[in-house]
This record gives structure tokens, C-alpha cells and sequence, in this order.
């Protein structure tokens, strides 16, 4: 189990030569690499060999792939999404990576339920191929979102492949309403990957933060889970000092949990 840097947040504003410098030197183990121009992009696959040269050199794997469009829920755009994930497989051969993680944003006016079945007919449109890749789709499930809780994001996925996936979130999860703990020990056999963040969506342990990140990790490896932890959290002014705080923290928790 890895201590990954969220290239989504940590890499915003930045090059990616400069988001795996800070990745790197914040102790950090791999990444969660997004699918965009000027890191991954989709539609150059120079870029990934590229890409994959330079997290080598700096010791990185990378733990998860992120797809970048968020339209994985959106009427019409279910062409698009499916051309992203048939590039973004190909993008992830090419790093070693088995997870890719997208974000089902669900558009505005538009009902729960027909999102849903968007998702969900993509989903089934995209299996085959994740599967004879050997990979999995992982889906973060947020309140104002497609799939907004643990126990109703488990539903949804009962009929779905198995390749399709949740990315939990300690930060969603807490302000749901929902104990962490006991999401974890739910989830078993439908991880994709776990995000680390703060009660208040800051450093996870820095002051006010209230989520039990030990019990939770600790949960979701009794229950299965052996893929990595990605820092996603609002970066702070001091970004490198507190990535070196999180990932110490990250790597104490994974110690015990071993």
C-alpha cells in the first residue's frame, strides 16, 4: 500500500515536471495522474511514455489514472466519455496503472435517476474493454452528485460489472453524515481506491480535522482493500511542508495497518 499525491489538486497551476518534483520530494510513493494536456494527454500518446520516463526517474508509480472530462453521467455525452476511457486504458498501460478514477458530475436540472442510468449504460459500454485490460473503474461517490453514499453507491453497482468500482473518499463520507469505519467494512469487493483528506477537506491530523483516517484504513484493509491511498486536499500555502506532514502521517497508518 502506497502513499500516492493527487495530481487533480497538488498539480493544479502546475507543470507536471514541477507537480512530480513537489510529489517527490514530499515523500510521497506514486500519484494519481490526471488525463489532461500537459500531463497525460489524450490525444498524444507520446506524452504518456513521456510521462511514465519522467515518474520513473523520480521514483514514482502511479496508483490511479484520473479522466478529466467528468462526464461519465452527462445525457449526449456518452460518445465522448467512452473515446476517453478507450484512450485513457491505453494511457494506462503505458504508466502501469489498474485504476482509473473519474468523478460522475451530475449536471445541472438534470433528475438523480437519469443520471444514473447514464452512468450506468456507460459503464456496461466500457467493461469489456477494462477487463481484458486487466483494469478497473473506480467512481467517487459525493453528496449533490450521481452517486452521493456508500450504501446507495453500492446499490447502484449490484447490476454493474465488476470492473466498475468506488473511490472513497474520507472527506465525502464524514460530511454525508456516514461513520468511516463502518463504510469501509461495507465496501469490501468494490474499492477502487481510497482518498485521504480532512474533516474540513485541509491536512488530514492538522487541527479540527475529525475523521478516524486510522479506523478507516484499517476497516477497508480488513475488508479487502490492497491498493494505494491518495492525498486529495485543498493544498495550503506551506503545500510542501504539509504534503510531508500527510504522507508521514499516510505511512504510519498503512505501518500499523500491515
Amino acid at each position: 500500500m502506497k502513499v500516492a499525491i493527487d495530481g487533480v489538486y497538488f498539480g493544479g497551476g502546475r507543470t507536471a515536471e514541477e507537480f512530480v518534483a513537489l510529489a517527490a520530494e514530499s515523500g510521497g510513493q506514486a500519484v494519481n495522474w490526471p488525463l489532461k494536456a500537459g500531463y497525460a494527454d489524450p490525444g498524444d500518446p507520446a506524452s504518456w511514455d513521456a510521462c511514465a520516463a519522467m515518474l520513473g526517474s523520480a521514483g514514482l508509480a502511479v496508483s490511479s489514472l484520473a479522466a478529466f472530462s467528468q462526464n461519465s453521467a452527462l445525457a449526449g455525452q456518452e460518445e465522448a466519455f467512452r473515446a476517453e476511457i478507450a484512450q485513457g486504458v491505453e494511457a494506462a498501460k503505458a504508466l502501469g496503472c489498474k485504476v482509473i478514477d473519474c468523478w460522475p458530475r451530475m449536471e445541472a436540472g438534470a433528475s438523480k435517476p437519469d443520471s444514473q442510468r447514464v452512468l450506468a449504460s456507460n459503464i456496461e459500454a466500457v467493461a469489456g474493454l477494462l477487463e481484458a485490460s486487466g483494469m478497473v473503474i473506480s467512481f467517487e461517490f459525493e453528496p449533490d452528485t450521481t452517486i452521493e453514499r456508500y450504501a446507495e453507491s453500492l446499490e447502484f453497482l449490484v447490476p454493474l460489472p465488476a470492473v466498475a468500482r468506488l473511490t472513497a473518499d474520507t472527506y465525502h463520507i464524514n460530511r454525508a453524515g456516514d461513520d468511516l469505519v463502518t463504510a469501509a467494512g461495507a465496501m469490501a469487493g468494490r474499492f477502487g481506491i481510497l482518498h485521504i483528506s480532512g474533516s474540513h477537506r485541509g491536512e488530514p491530523g492538522s487541527e479540527g480535522d475529525t475523521c478516524d483516517h486510522e479506523g478507516f484504513v484499517g476497516a477497508a484493509r480488513a475488508a479487502g482493500y490492497a491498493g494505494d491511498l491518495v492525498l486529495q486536499y485543498a493544498p495550503p500555502p506551506d503545500v510542501g511542508e504539509s504534503l510531508k506532514r500527510a504522507v508521514a502521517l499516510c505511512r504510519g497508518i498503512v505501518q500499523r495497518a500491515a
